[in-house]
């Protein structure tokens, strides 16, 4: 039984490799990025209770990138259906954010984490679109 249900998710899992290494580079590269410009800063700011402050960087956004990432790859691995929606999301980020680079990966990838497998795998509802792509017809 197991062997049947492996069978059947490796097409999904196999569809949805690219946008998690994607999202793993990504993500790498955004920690990096974030830990090395702001290394000194978690040090010399204290902890505010006025506008929020909390020893975070007031005008680095790179934490909420980093989450981003993060959170989606936690949402492949697990194969929940909002995976979808913040794959989507992610992809769109990194095309904005890595321009050229970005650009390229985001278009090639997001025809896969669109893919009907992909879909399946994650547990999205394709029926339901399935019949709303025969009604339109």
């Amino acid at each position: 039984m197991n062997d049947i249900k492996q069978v059947n998710e490796d097409p999904g899992k196999k569809v949805l490799e690219g946008v998690t290494i994607l999202f793993w580079v990504v993500a790498i590269l955004t920690g990096i990025g974030m830990f090395s410009l702001n290394f000194g800063q978690f040090f010399t700011k204290g902890l505010h209770l006025g506008p929020l402050e909390f020893g975070l960087p007031a005008t680095d956004y790179s934490f909420i990138l980093l989450a981003l990432y993060v959170v989606e790859l936690v949402g492949l691995n697990m194969r929940k259906k909002w995976a979808i929606p913040l794959g989507r999301a992610g992809l769109i980020v990194t095309m904005v954010v890595f321009f050229p680079v970005g650009t390229i990966f985001g278009a090639i990838l997001w025809k896969r984490i669109n893919d009907p497998l992909a879909k399946k795998y994650l547990n999205y509802s394709v029926a339901e679109e399935t019949k709303e792509n025969t009604e339109n017809k």
